[in-house]
């Protein structure tokens, strides 16, 4: 067993060692014997040699005893530790940790259960001041660099710099934004009066694109009467049902001008419908006579005689009117009354929720919204004085990493960037650029189609083609302003939908954005939660929790290394 020297203290005997054997006791000289032999060996004293101390061995070599290794410092072997051992050092272990005391427990107990119970009431507080709290953090990002020269321009005095910021925001934001909102509801006011004339416009407009269908109701007659021919148990009844489709078809044949092959097929559905009158006959004779034999046989061949009527009567009025697809097309291009009054109901039933009440809500929405504002303005005047000490505080007193704190804020202030000040910007560019186009076009309500153009651009997908392409089609189907409207589609195309892209590179430089899919959702889900403003803070909250995870993950990584 090797045994690690320490020249700093002194050998140890044996017997100090806990559980060693003994070895022969080594006297060594005190002071007193030392001196006393050498005053012998000056005065000539030839026993002087015998009281000279021995002294112990001086060689490096290790001694040949069996003692024991005599120092403090750990022993080093390659034995394995027997349990006893092994217990021993795990309880010696376990009584080096310090366990906290049951009152500093239940201290910090009480005060999570403290800070949990405030949070909630705080959040409860706050929870109705939330969106114009985040649209006043969204401007003061924004507008920052402006605030920075103010700053600089009034001699370094912040709250000079902050009226002044605010009153821009003002002038630049709500005053135009005010304006546009008031004439566009003036607009859509007149357009809401004017909705007897859109089922004329409407008219021209299926006319121009060939989908007019003068009889409509003549046609929608015929199918609902061989749609219920299959009645055996009422066979009067069915028997004026095949009448009135013989008439209808020959009213039908008359004056609807469809094609030539439809002739052949209009005489072989009149046959069938009369094939299959006199089955009804025989099945009320049958049934009249109360043979059960006969009743059964007519009704079987009641039942296929039905089919292949409806059957023959339907493929005829599918040629008339140009083949299945276009027959189709022409039935819903053409709604009857029941229809459009049954779609409108679905519209309202879906809507309603979504709507306030044009009653006293419209004074309570009138009250929030003018409160909301002043919150925000008073908020972006706060933030632009004392951002950054309250981003100190809550840097301090939140339980994060620094690092991970300050990587939020720059996620916040890049997202600030990128969604609210690009996407507001491209899509103020597009209606502006659209209203334009509108404008030469010769449409009307050209506040509201910039409105709409401006909401709609900040939706993926859908974007301000949404609104340009139906005016493309309106000015070709219901004006044929063909020339005006080819021109409004290429001008869409090229320039309305493109300028997308330029102001949104310009401004990003080269950050990364979000997936569109996740652009989409993040959207859609956002106006669901949130409201309009739900367009600005669902891609936020996706970049924030992308944010997140990517700390989480390189917790987790950093864990795995040091383990």
């Amino acid at each position: 067993m090797a045994r690690k020297k320490n020249k700093n203290k002194p050998p140890v005997s044996g017997s100090q060692v806990p559980g060693s054997v003994p070895a022969d006791p080594v006297d060594f000289p005190t002071a007193e014997a030392e001196s006393t032999a050498s005053r012998a060996a000056k005065a000539g004293d030839p026993e002087a040699s015998s009281l000279k101390p021995t002294l112990p061995p001086t060689s490096d070599e290790p001694p040949t005893s069996d003692e024991p290794p005599t120092s403090d410092e750990p022993l080093t072997t390659d034995e394995p530790l027997t349990s006893d051992e092994t217990v021993q050092a795990t309880i010696k272990l376990l009584s080096g940790i310090k366990l906290p005391s049951l009152s500093r427990v239940l201290s910090v107990t009480m005060l999570l259960l403290g800070i949990v119970t405030v949070g909630a009431l705080f959040y409860q507080v706050m929870a109705g001041f939330f969106v114009p709290l985040f649209m006043a953090a969204a401007l003061v990002v924004i507008f920052r660099p402006v605030n920075e020269w103010f700053f600089y321009k009034f001699g370094k005095r912040p709250r000079l710099a902050a009226i002044a910021t605010t009153g821009v925001i003002l002038s630049l934001v709500f005053v135009p934004l005010l304006v546009i909102v008031t004439v566009a509801m003036n607009q859509v006011s007149s357009l809401v009066s004017r909705a007897g004339a859109m089922g004329d416009v409407i008219d021209t407009a299926r006319e121009r694109a060939g989908l007019s269908l003068p009889y409509a109701d003549q046609f929608r007659r015929l199918d609902e009467l061989t749609a219920g021919f299959d009645t055996p148990t009422e066979p009067d009844k069915v028997l004026s049902e095949i009448d009135e489709a013989i008439a209808l078809m020959d009213y039908l044949q008359a004056d609807v001008v469809g094609s030539p092959t439809a002739d052949p097929m209009a005489v072989t559905a009149e046959e069938s419908l009369r094939d299959f009158r006199n089955t009804v006959l025989s099945t009320r004779e049958a049934q009249a006579n109360d043979d059960k034999l006969a009743i059964i046989s007519a009704e079987e061949t009641f039942h296929k005689q039905s089919l292949a009527a409806s059957e023959s009567v339907r493929r005829w009025m599918s040629e008339l009117l140009g083949g299945p697809f276009w027959s189709q097309v022409k039935f819903l291009a053409n709604p009857s009354n029941a229809d459009l009054a049954e779609l409108l109901r679905r519209g309202q039933t879906q809507l309603q929720p979504r709507l306030f009440k044009l009653t006293g809500d419209t004074g309570l929405l009138v009250v929030q919204i003018a409160v909301g504002l002043l919150i925000m303005i008073i908020a972006v005047y706060f933030f632009l004085i004392d951002g950054p000490a309250m981003i100190r505080t809550l840097m301090r007193l939140s339980p994060l990493d620094d690092n991970y704190e300050r990587r939020l804020l720059g996620e916040f202030e890049r997202t600030s960037r990128a969604v609210v000040l690009a996407s507001l910007l491209s899509a103020v560019a597009q209606g502006l650029l659209a209203a334009i186009a509108f404008y030469i076009a010769g449409l009307d309500s050209i506040m509201f189609l910039l409105l709409i153009t401006t909401i709609m651009a900040l939706v993926p997908f859908l974007g301000a083609a949404s609104v340009w392409i139906p005016c493309s089609i309106y000015l070709a189907a219901v004006e044929e302003s063909y020339w005006t409207a080819g021109l409004l589609a290429i001008y869409g195309f090229g320039v309305v939908s493109s300028i997308d892209n330029v102001i949104k590179a310009y401004i990003l430089h080269g950050h990364s954005e979000l997936h569109p899919l996740l652009a989409l959702l993040s959207v859609l889900g956002g106006v669901a939660v949130f409201g309009p403003v739900g367009l600005l803070v669902g891609p936020m909250v996706v970049v924030f929790l992308q944010t997140l995870l990517e700390i989480l993950n390189h917790e987790l990584a950093q864990e795995t290394a040091v383990s």
